[in-house]
């Protein structure tokens, strides 16, 4: 009998079609020894079986579903063209941050220049932040919003992340970074203000008034005239004055307090109360202020207010009023869920100003 060596072995595999072989492969078992016939019966069985496997796998990996794409993500390179088309049409500014896992690592402002699918995005930002070759190559993270209806004061915010193509130094002034164009933008739905500490001469007027004295005196919010005295009042005349804007933004400012103005009205400084003030902001690129009446509510109180010295403390602006069309017509109050726009966009011209002036 010709013994199996392999499935190249002819004769052991022919001897299947031999009448009787199913009887001598069970004789074969029976006295303990090897049958040719049992070996290609068990390598026929094991090779089916990880053949079932194989082609198994092989289905469910084309039948698989594809990845769910998430429903902030935007796609659509013609939706995607559209909308950074529109952040360089409405001159949006983006906040642009280096993609590492610092927590804390710095980010700057710039504006877009051009947007050109197959190109890229060119951006500019202020020579606060230094050119660098080896940025070439590295991702960075690029924030920014648009209001998509004119008639509503409305703004959505975007992000995207994208490599650097190329960065040089326009001038003395600004950097010029061109980014590779985006594949995806991924619509956020919260947004951190730019925050800039405004020159004391941009400060012109600061009135505060707590919620609840407007209340007891009866005034309406819609008419500051019937608000009463200011319990706080900024008076750029005096060298300390009572209070002073350290910082400010679309979504809040920081105050800091004179301890002995703290003092006299320390009970009204609770975490949580509502604030009215009406701020007076110098605007020289417009060559005339702009007047804000924000509605706060008080966050934190930094340091200790028992101690002498200054008191400082954050706002957040919960609304804002909008004045009417005619002289003399009642405030409107809006929720300033995302920001004061107006505001936001005076602390970025300040920002943009401040390192100008710095030659930085």
């Amino acid at each position: 009998m010709a013994y199996f060596r392999g499935f190249g072995d002819l004769p052991a595999f022919l001897s299947l079609f031999d009448p009787g072989w199913w009887d001598r492969m069970l004789d074969a078992t029976n006295t303990g020894h090897a049958s040719p016939e049992a070996l290609i019966l068990m390598a026929a069985i094991f090779a089916t079986f990880f053949l079932l496997i194989a082609l198994g796998l092989m289905i469910k990996g084309r039948n698989q579903s594809p990845g769910i794409v998430p429903s902030t993500w935007i796609t659509g390179p013609g939706e995607v063209r559209a909308l950074v088309e529109t952040a360089l049409t409405q001159r949006s500014k983006v906040r642009v941050s280096f993609v590492r896992d610092d927590a804390g690592a710095r980010s700057t402002d710039a504006t877009i220049l051009s947007a050109t699918p197959g190109r890229g995005i060119e951006l500019e930002m202020t020579s606060l932040v230094r050119a660098n070759p080896t940025w070439v190559g590295k991702l960075v993270a690029c924030d920014f919003r648009l209001r998509l209806d004119p008639k509503k004061d409305l703004h959505s915010f975007y992000n995207f992340v994208a490599p650097i193509l190329t960065v040089n130094k326009a001038g003395d002034t600004f950097i010029r970074m061109l980014l590779d164009w985006p594949s995806r933008l991924e619509l956020e739905q919260k947004r951190g203000f730019l925050r800039v500490e405004p020159p004391r001469e941009c400060i012109l007027e600061l009135d505060m008034w707590h919620e609840t004295t407007i209340k007891s005196i009866r005034g309406r919010f819609g008419d500051p005239a019937t608000w009463g005295k200011p319990l706080l009042r900024l008076d750029p005349k005096l060298d300390t004055p009572d209070v002073e804007v350290r910082n400010i933004s679309g979504g809040g400012l920081r105050l800091e307090l004179q301890h002995d103005a703290y003092r006299r009205q320390h009970r009204l400084f609770e975490p949580a109360s509502r604030f009215i003030i009406r701020l007076l902001l110098a605007e020289p690129e417009a060559g005339q202020p702009m007047e804000f009446h924000l509605a706060l509510r008080l966050q934190n109180i930094y340091g200790d207010p028992q101690a002498m010295g200054l008191v400082v403390m954050g706002f957040r602006i919960m609304s804002f009023g909008v004045p009417g069309d005619m002289p003399g017509e009642p405030l409107s109050w809006k929720p300033a869920a995302t920001g004061v726009p107006a505001l936001d966009d005076w602390a970025f011209r300040r920002h943009l100003a401040i390192y100008r002036q710095r030659g930085e």
